[in-house]
């Protein structure tokens, strides 16, 4: 299944709106991710040619930031880091972390390929 419905996709890249783009993706991203996620995805730079994304844990109150330039797989790169904060996030390993154990990880060591990181 794609990410987006062809033809809001279709919309967004036909009117070259980075802005319309980034909406989409919002959407998309604060879906996915549920109620417990805070997403603010905008444009900026000269012509909007770059994004700068937000994402808020509620539960926890960490937050990922990442920006970039807007251009092909921009959307597809911002739902798979948007999933792989989720994964690491609501995973067994992040809620050790947190834990009064003394055998809990304290740092958070991943391969990008190994969205769950556990």
């Amino acid at each position: 299944m794609p990410p987006f419905a062809p033809s809001a996709l279709a919309s967004a890249l036909h009117e070259d709106s980075h802005a319309s783009l980034l909406d989409l993706v919002q959407q998309r991203l604060s879906c996915v991710l549920g109620p417990r996620y805070t997403v603010i995805l905008a444009a900026s730079g000269d012509n909007a040619s770059h994004y700068h994304l937000a994402i808020q844990h509620s539960q926890s109150g960490l937050s990922l930031e990442d920006n970039g330039s807007i251009g092909p797989g921009c959307a597809e790169r911002l739902l798979a880091l948007g999933g792989q904060v989720k994964a690491m996030l609501e995973s067994q390993t992040f809620a050790r972390m947190g834990s009064d154990d003394p055998t809990r990880p304290l740092v958070w060591l991943s391969d990008m390929a190994d969205s769950a990181g556990d």
